[in-house]
């Protein structure tokens, strides 16, 4: 339940920004593909890991996944607040500033 409130839509919130506007349909295409596969995967192996690894192991790769992601997104992925796409896709490519960005 907290996971669709907290944490799950950050992807969705990356794929729609992150990508430049010529390419962002495509892409975003292509991030949508890679969640659903990833989906998949956990779904499909999460039995055969609680067997063979028991389920103290198999959440402990959760959480490790899940400390990744987080760290991966405190300090690489940068705030874009009140930016406006064009903007993002210039901080992205090193064009402005973040702080030149700010209030527009």
């Amino acid at each position: 339940g907290f996971y669709q409130i907290g944490f799950g839509p950050i992807s969705w919130l990356i794929l729609s920004e992150v990508f430049p506007q010529r390419i962002r349909a495509s892409a975003v295409s292509l991030g949508t593909l890679a969640n659903f596969a990833s989906n998949l995967l956990v779904t499909a192996v999460f039995e055969a890991e609680r067997q063979n690894f028991g389920e103290s192991i198999l959440f402990l790769q959760f959480a490790a996944i899940a400390g990744a992601a987080v760290a991966f997104e405190y300090f690489l992925v940068p705030e874009t607040r009140g930016l406006s796409l064009e903007q993002i896709e210039a901080q992205l490519e090193g064009d402005i500033n973040p702080s030149d960005s700010k209030g527009g």
